[in-house]
């Protein structure tokens, strides 16, 4: 009995203790660190980031104010800041004065144009850019990078050929960024001692030295960089398992492709190996390593090429038909948009954090399957050996558009995860500078394709539902012929109908309707699928 009263005991004794120290701890969380001005900052910047990004009808007037308000917020925060420590400098009463005054003119104003503004920062990003290189061109020591030159005059073009659609998305950007940095912020306050951080410290600077103290051990960084990077004494051996699963998996994603199959592609999604040397070069971005990039990219730029070529090799060897205007495979990897960044994004930023995270890694299979490396190269060689560049060049900018979201988003996870220590990218953050840059480079390339793809989308679509309802105008005066089918290629229409060879209504007055309609020159092809209906008598 005394052994199982002493065992009762014990048990009741761990569920009180459970149960009791989350509400113990915070009972003695310091509730004057949730009123401090770095707290105040931070909540008021994730409520305007968030206002920016759920707000249903984001027009020009309403982001131009929610703009003015965050400014506001800004300059209301460091003058509370400057009154409780009684410490005003001259700079912060500049700032405070301007950022009062520039949002408090945007909130009354609200009128400026987003294609306005963003065509003159693209214009200023251009004229910035060609004037540093001709002011510094003979100061080799001072002068700008190349990759840095050419970053900001490819920037300023995509801000003037989509000036809208960029500041929306540079709009949505800041306000995850400012979301992510306040809420580093708080848990910072939260979890260290709140006596040692300065209420005056910009949230950036406090999340900057929370992630500083939060690398991994080193044995836990060299497992990670044991599993991914391509060097080690088993160097020879890595590079010949990845080129044996890169040919089998291109093989049955091609072949996927081919039959129009699902089931397989999500096969040869999941053996694709091609992940590892892209995550090898985003750690050496960051680490700053630039033998070891160089050596990841070589071996990724191996297997797209090796991808492509088992692509074109099958289209042209394989004894099928390949349409590539109705094979769904190809349809679905041959016109990407922003949306496909967005999700690229997301799993780029899942599959590093389950490398650096071995209890999450059993995620890794699913990450592979919704970043679609492999099939989308497949799809490029398949399309090019059916001489379709369109198809294949749209399935090319998609696998793009993945690998930039996998450099770009692993990055950013690893050193938030603190696989990559920044005491380390400090150390050579020329490199990882220059290596940036370059990145970025690139990324803007891929962010202007998809926004000339999904512009030519949405112009197809368009076209598509004009002509549709144009034609079904037209039929009304036809009542025994129906629609088969429609297709617009630049200036040519063509409509299928089905009916009887008289009573079709006249094709000049289609035809001056879509000329309306499309606001250019139209030439329409009506073709007639002759139905004759024979019934029997009764004599």
């Amino acid at each position: 009995m005394s052994s199982e009263s002493d065992f009762t005991a014990e048990v009741d004794g761990e569920l009180d203790d459970l149960a009791a120290s989350p509400t113990d701890g915070l009972r003695s969380l310091d509730r004057q660190v949730l009123a401090s001005p770095l707290v105040m900052r931070a909540i008021g910047g994730i409520t305007i980031a968030t206002a920016v990004l759920i707000w249903p009808d984001r027009t020009d007037r309403i982001l131009v104010r929610l703009l003015g308000a965050a400014l506001v917020w800004m300059a209301a925060s460091t003058a509370w800041t400057a009154v409780r420590h009684r410490s005003l400098s001259m700079g912060q009463l500049v700032t405070t004065v301007a950022s009062a005054a520039v949002g408090g003119y945007l909130i009354v104003d609200a009128d400026q144009s987003r294609v306005t503004i963003g065509r003159l920062v693209g214009a200023m990003l251009i004229v910035v850019a060609i004037a540093a290189f001709f002011a510094r061109r003979n100061d080799p020591e001072s002068r700008p990078g190349a990759v840095r030159l050419m970053s900001a005059v490819v920037a300023g073009a995509v801000l003037l050929a989509f000036p809208t659609s960029v500041l929306t998305a540079i709009t949505v950007g800041l306000a995850v960024g400012l979301i992510a940095i306040s809420m580093i912020a708080i848990a910072a306050v939260l979890e260290g001692d709140t006596h040692e951080i300065d209420p005056e410290a910009s949230m950036s600077d406090v999340a900057l030295v929370w992630l500083n103290d939060r690398h991994k051990a080193a044995d836990a960084r060299q497992a990670l960089y044991d599993k991914i990077l391509f060097d080690g004494p088993d160097q020879r051996r890595r590079i010949v398992r990845f080129f044996t699963l890169m040919a089998f998996a291109s093989i049955i994603a091609s072949m996927g492709v081919v039959t129009d199959s699902t089931a397989v592609v999500i096969g040869a999604m999941l053996i694709a190996p091609l992940m590892t040397p892209l995550m090898a070069m985003a750690i050496s971005l960051v680490m700053g390593w630039p033998n070891r990039l160089g050596l990841a990219l070589s071996v990724a730029l191996a297997g797209i090429v090796l991808a492509i070529g088992i692509g074109v090799l099958l289209g042209l060897i394989v004894p099928a038909v390949i349409s590539t205007d109705t094979n769904t495979q190809i349809i679905a990897r041959s016109t990407p948009t922003l949306l496909d960044l967005i999700t690229a994004l997301a799993a780029g930023a899942a599959g590093a954090y389950g490398l650096s995270r071995p209890d999450v890694s059993d995620s890794l299979p699913g990450v592979a399957i919704a970043i679609s490396l492999v099939p989308p190269l497949s799809v490029v060689g398949i399309a090019y050996s059916q001489a379709d560049w369109t198809a294949g060049n749209g399935a090319l900018l998609l696998f793009m558009t993945n690998m930039v979201a996998i450099l770009t988003m692993g990055g950013i996870t690893f050193v938030l995860t603190g696989v990559t220590p920044l005491a380390v990218a400090y150390e050579g953050q020329r490199r990882v500078r220059t290596a940036l840059t370059s990145v970025g480079l690139l990324a803007l390339i891929v962010f202007g394709g998809l926004l000339l793809n999904g512009a030519q989308v949405a112009s197809d679509a368009l076209d598509e539902s004009r002509l549709t309802n144009a034609v079904t105008e037209w039929l009304k005066n036809a009542p025994l012929h129906r629609l088969i089918d429609t297709d617009v290629e630049d200036d040519l229409v063509t409509v299928v109908v089905i009916g009887p060879t008289e009573g079709l209504a006249d094709v000049d007055l289609l035809d001056a309707e879509l000329t309306e309609s499309f606001g250019r020159d139209i030439t329409t092809d009506v073709r007639i699928v002759v139905e004759e209906r024979i019934t029997s008598s009764d004599d």
